[in-house]
C-alpha cells in the first residue's frame, strides 16, 4: 500500500492534538479522513468511514479508548488499529494487543516513529514504540522468572528433562522414582508453567538458557 493511499481516523480527545497529528500525517502523505473526539463517535466514525488505520487515544471521556478498540475489533476482525496514548504501562499495552490493536506508541515519540508506525500498521505489521516494546520484554522476562522459580527441585529436574525429549520412564530411571511419581511432578510442572503442551516446555527451557535452539 502507498503511503498517499493510506487513510486515518483519529480518536482523540484533545482538539489540538488531532489536528496537530493531522497537519503533521497529511504532510507526511497520508490522509486523514475523519476525527473523533471520545470513544463512542470513534466507534461510528469507524464504522461510516472504515479507514485504513484508526489511531486511537487511551484515555478519553466515556468507555475509554481499550473499550473503543475493543468494539472495533470485534466489529472488524481486519481492523489496522495503532495505539498512540500518554501511558507507557505495560499492562495497558499488552492489554491492548490482546484486543486487537497492532501498534503501540507513546505521545513522547517523535514525529518519525508516529509515521513509521502508521506505515506498518497500514501493512498489517506489529509495531511497539521502543520504550513499550522494552517495558513487554521485562514484564515477560520477570513473568517467566516467576514461573520457573515457583517449580520444585523435583519439578524443575523433570522440566528440564521433559524439554530434553526423555520419556516418562527414562525420567523416572534418571532420577531413580516410580513413572507414576514422575508423572504427578510433570503435570503439577505444566500446571505452574501454565501450558500443556510439549513445544511451550521445550521454548521455555530454550528461553531461559537450560537447553540449546536445534541449530546452536
Amino acid at each position: 500500500m502507498k503511503t498517499e493511499q493510506i487513510t486515518l481516523l483519529l480518536i482523540d480527545d484533545h482538539t489540538i492534538l488531532r489536528e496537530g497529528y493531522q497537519q503533521l500525517l497529511e504532510t507526511a502523505g497520508f490522509k486523514v479522513i475523519g476525527q473523533a473526539g471520545n470513544a463512542e463517535d470513534g466507534y461510528q466514525s469507524y464504522t461510516a468511514l472504515k479507514p485504513d488505520v484508526c489511531i486511537i487515544d487511551m484515555t478519553m471521556p466515556g468507555t475509554g479508548g481499550l473499550e473503543c478498540v475493543r468494539r472495533i475489533c470485534a466489529r472488524d476482525n481486519h481492523a489496522r488499529i495503532l495505539v498512540c496514548s500518554m501511558h507507557d504501562e505495560t499492562s495497558l499495552a499488552m492489554r491492548a494487543l490482546e484486543l486487537g490493536a497492532i501498534g503501540y506508541i507513546t505521545k513522547s515519540s517523535s514525529s518519525d516513529v508516529l509515521i513509521e508506525a502508521v506505515k506498518s500498521v497500514a501493512a498489517r505489521r506489529h509495531y511497539l514504540g521502543t520504550e513499550v516494546a522494552r517495558s513487554i520484554a521485562m514484564e515477560k522476562l520477570i513473568r517467566t522468572d516467576q514461573k520457573i522459580s515457583s517449580l520444585s527441585h523435583q519439578e524443575f529436574a523433570v522440566f528440564r528433562m521433559v524439554a530434553e525429549g526423555l520419556s516418562i520412564n527414562e525420567i523416572a530411571n534418571s532420577l531413580t522414582l516410580a513413572p507414576k511419581t514422575v508423572s504427578n511432578y510433570k503435570t503439577n510442572m505444566m500446571r505452574k508453567l501454565g501450558t500443556t503442551k510439549l513445544a511451550d516446555i521445550i521454548f521455555l527451557a530454550q528461553k531461559i538458557g537450560l537447553i540449546h535452539s536445534p541449530h546452536k
